[in-house]
Parts: structure tokens; C-alpha cells; sequence
């Protein structure tokens, strides 16, 4: 069982990787095949459907870069405007 878990594992931050780097379907399909459990690799279509299923998730992904980028700036913003404002008073 700890070899299927490391190969999820495995399989999941090569999944990151590859749509970091922007690589396309066919290259990310070849990474994956280097993912082995007992030294077998997995199914080509199992890995499709694996890739298929982490496309359906990028929506999600994104909106959370985006959400925890905003969460930050606004952070910032009312942190740094506080002291700018008050620079004089101290």
C-alpha cells in the first residue's frame, strides 16, 4: 500500500509541475510514465484519465492563487496605508 501512496504522491506533484512549466499533454504524459509501483508502470489510459481529472481542477487552482494573492495585497495595503498615515504622529 505505501508504494501506491508514494506513487499518488508522486504522480501529483509531477501533475504540478508540468502545469507550471506549461508543458503540453504529450510531455506530461511521458513524466508520468516514469511512475512506477513494484517497478510497473501505470496504464497509459489510467494516466489519461489522471490528467483529465487534474485539468477539471485548474479552474479551482487558480482561484485560489488568485484569492490568496488578493488576501495579501489587501492585508498589505491596510497594514502599510495605517503607517504611511501615521508616519507623522510618531
Amino acid at each position: 500500500m505505501k508504494e501506491l501512496i508514494d506513487a499518488a504522491k508522486k504522480i501529483n506533484s509531477l501533475l504540478h509541475e508540468c502545469e507550471e512549466l506549461g508543458l503540453g499533454y504529450d510531455a506530461t504524459l511521458i513524466k508520468l510514465n516514469s511512475v512506477k509501483v513494484h517497478g510497473v508502470i501505470f496504464p497509459t489510459l489510467m494516466l489519461m484519465e489522471i490528467i483529465d481529472k487534474f485539468v477539471d481542477g485548474y479552474a479551482e487552482r487558480q482561484k485560489k492563487v488568485i484569492d490568496n494573492n488578493s488576501d495579501e495585497i489587501q492585508n498589505k495595503y491596510e497594514d502599510y496605508s495605517k503607517k504611511w498615515n501615521h508616519k507623522d504622529l510618531n
